[in-house]
């Protein structure tokens, strides 16, 4: 059986206990609060300020190199021509539907 004593040192620890959370829910609340306001506001300007510059330097590339855009450009072109054009043939092929493709109308 418990005695006074027990009890009393059961309460002064629940208490310390719930003191301790408390100080940690205004630790974390000031930490999420600084960080809110210094933290993320300056990185989110150093990555603007990043983009800006990459920005800036690939368009100034693009000036000085303009053939060589507009190749990788249309190369580019290509291969996504290509490889549309083999998915179409694949789906209309007898491999995947067997007997009709998707395009067909079965599949």
């Amino acid at each position: 059986m418990k005695t006074h004593t027990e009890d009393r040192k059961m309460n002064d620890l629940i208490s310390r206990v719930g003191e301790d959370v408390s100080q940690l829910k205004s630790d974390i609340r000031s930490l999420f609060t600084h960080t809110g306001r210094h933290a993320l506001p300056d990185s989110a300007r150093e990555l603007r300020e990043h983009a800006r510059q990459r920005l800036m330097a690939g368009g100034t590339y693009l000036r000085q190199h303009p053939g060589q855009s507009s190749i990788g450009l249309l190369g580019g072109l290509l291969i996504l021509g290509a490889v549309g054009a083999g998915v179409y043939y694949l789906c209309k092929s007898d491999c995947c539907g067997g007997g009709k493709g998707f395009i067909d109308g079965e599949g």
